[in-house]
């Protein structure tokens, strides 16, 4: 109902009640005439329709001795017609102001827009340590001996070797004939960019920062290249007794675990600008590169080939980490099967050691040049041998937790973990690939490996359909479901089981044998 309705309704029952009044007390006349006075001139003055804020109002006090009608207002916040239907209009205006603006600005987005979403878009490259895998091994985490980059630099256990880099420096320099202002203008127009590769604001100023990418970019390279001009580290010309480093080999895997921790990084693209502005290919040869180098180093803990180290020569990567780890990548490209949904591995699909042995499946040491290179050929699961130390711990961790901070990227070494966790389940299942030639143990035991794939495996998560081990699980699943692996597992998995299950073929065969010499004793006789 509109106010309109409402002052006529209003008029009617004002002229009923005058009627009846009027007859009973004449006075009321005039009463009731100014009452409806009042009521048209609101109705002359009323709106079309409701306004927000618009008060309503009642009549009250008519009665025999009203001297003029009451008003009383139903709400507070009243609003004249003219005044509300000016606010009314200033509001649309303002509207209109608003949406113009906005479309505006979502216009300019568009336009600025990309055509497509784009894939690892994030220009950071060094990262920390991923929470899940902080702490499964303290020293897989922070470096023991020496310092790159800003992340740990002044901690406590790296301030004895920071008095050595400029010792490094200052050999670097005599070994290549490099120009120091060259090598420090490298550094300093890589400056802006490396920063940007850390995940973390870097709190040093612009001198500083140059400065310790010059000192430690150029101790790397002299790391590298000591070893590379001799297997052992030595140089005839270039000896020094006091040396930190090599006259204590017993620290050479710590001094190299730590160029493999993922916060113990600068950028490739650094070390690579010195390594033109000291040019440093026409010492070693042009066929040798940065990452040919760093290779070689590594080769110390961990031997491969010489082929193989050269034929992953030209690459490209963001740290040295992402150079050992981009060599270890498997032979082969990742694998993408489509599987009917009977078929699907799930997550634990893969049993352990224990039971797959017990199934039937023998496992067997195999040489690769890379530990991903894992086959299944039935009945035998063949997995690259590998030495559980303080540097494949490390190795394991910085590689899955670099995997886990990068977007849009391969995972090799989440799958391999996952797999592995999938086999090791217990110490026992340790003590069997021991005894196959899988694992070796130096200073841990067989619950320290379990542990580690235990804590690992619960601290990822993979897609076991897209991952490039997908083809083993898939294998291994469908054959641990076979009717061939659950006779092995209910009649030949312990000496009882086989025990029993031959006296039971003795009994039926003597069984037969007793029926077959009854027929023939029946018919003899008959």
């Amino acid at each position: 109902m509109n106010d309109h309705h409402a002052i006529e309704i209003v008029e009617l029952n004002s002229a009923a009640v005058r009627t009846d009044t009027a007859r009973s007390d004449p006075r009321m006349n005039d009463t009731f005439t100014l009452s409806l006075d009042w009521v048209r001139r609101l109705k002359e003055e009323a709106p079309s329709g409701y306004l927000e804020g618009t008060s309503f109002f009642t009549i009250q006090g008519i009665g025999p001795n009203a001297q003029e009608p009451k008003i009383q207002e139903r709400s507070d916040a009243a609003v004249r017609p003219d005044r509300a239907g000016s606010d009314a209009r200033v509001t649309v205006e303002e509207l209109n102001d608003t949406v113009t603006r906005c479309l505006d600005g979502v216009r300019s987005l568009l336009d600025e827009a990309p055509s497509g979403f784009l894939a690892g878009t994030s220009p950071h490259t060094i990262f920390r340590i991923c929470p899940l895998l902080r702490g499964i091994n303290p020293k897989a985490d922070e470096p023991e001996m020496v310092s790159i980059g800003p992340y740990h630099r002044g901690r406590p256990q790296v301030l004895a070797f920071e008095q050595h880099k400029p010792l490094f420096l200052k050999r670097f320099l005599r070994r290549t004939q490099s120009n120091l202002e060259l090598l420090t203008r490298a550094a300093a127009d890589q400056a802006s960019a490396a920063r940007t590769c850390y995940s973390e604001d870097v709190d040093m100023t612009s001198d500083d920062f140059v400065q310790m990418m010059l000192l430690d970019g150029c101790f790397v390279l002299a790391l590298l290249l000591r070893f590379f001009k001799g297997d052992d580290g030595t140089d005839e010309d270039d000896g020094d007794e006091d040396d930190p480093i090599f006259t204590q080999p017993h620290k050479i895997p710590i001094l190299i675990g730590d160029l493999l921790k993922l916060e113990n990084q600068i950028p490739y693209s650094l070390l690579q600008s010195l390594f033109d502005a000291s040019r440093l290919s026409e010492l070693i040869g042009e066929t040798h590169s940065l990452a040919t180098l760093a290779l070689k180093l590594f080769d110390q803990v961990y031997s491969r080939p010489m082929a193989h180290l050269k034929a992953w020569g030209n690459l490209e990567c963001e740290h040295l980490l992402d150079v050992f780890y981009s060599s270890l990548s498997p032979p082969t490209s990742e694998v993408h099967l489509t599987y009917t949904k009977e078929k699907w591995p799930s997550a634990q699909s893969v049993p352990c050691v224990t039971e797959l042995r017990s199934s039937g499946i023998k496992f067997k040491s195999r040489k690769a040049d890379s530990l991903l290179d894992i086959s299944f050929r039935k009945p035998v699961l063949q997995i690259p041998h590998m030495a559980i130390n303080d540097f494949m711990t490390t190795v394991l961790i910085n590689c899955v937790s670099l995997e886990q901070c990068r977007e849009n990227r391969s995972k090799y070494m989440t799958d391999y973990v996952s797999f592995m966790h999938c086999l090791i389940n217990q110490p026992k299942d340790v003590f069997l690939l021991r005894s196959d030639g899988i694992i070796a143990l130096s200073s841990h035991d067989d619950q320290y490996v379990a542990n580690l794939f235990d804590k690992l495996g619960k601290s990822i998560s993979i897609n076991v359909h897209d991952c490039f081990l997908a083809e083993q699980f898939q294998e291994l699943e469908s054959y641990y479901h076979s009717n061939w692996a659950k006779l092995m597992r209910t009649y030949f998995s312990s000496p009882w089981s086989f025990i029993s299950a031959l006296l039971a073929f003795f009994a039926i065969v003597l069984s037969i044998t007793q029926t077959v010499f009854a027929i023939l004793t029946y018919h003899y006789h008959h």
